[in-house]
């Protein structure tokens, strides 16, 4: 049985639902990911993209500040 504290559960609006059920066949060619797990999978590569902005954005301002000395 599962542990009912290790889910959770999210509305979402049909078009929403739909276009979920469309990027489920998209993100894995050739395999449809169930629903939680095409969230599961955008969820962290949007993280990661995110992290890597901020990684870059600290890197061009920490070059901007040498550049001023």
């Amino acid at each position: 049985m599962t542990c009912k504290f290790n889910y959770r559960g999210i509305s979402l609006k049909n078009k929403t639902y739909s276009d979920l059920e469309e990027l489920s066949t998209k993100i894995e060619p050739g395999e449809k990911l169930s629903q939680a797990k095409t969230v599961e999978t955008m969820v962290k590569n949007f993280k990661s993209l995110l992290t890597n902005e901020e990684v870059t954005n600290e890197n061009e301002n920490h070059k901007k500040e040498i550049c001023k000395r």
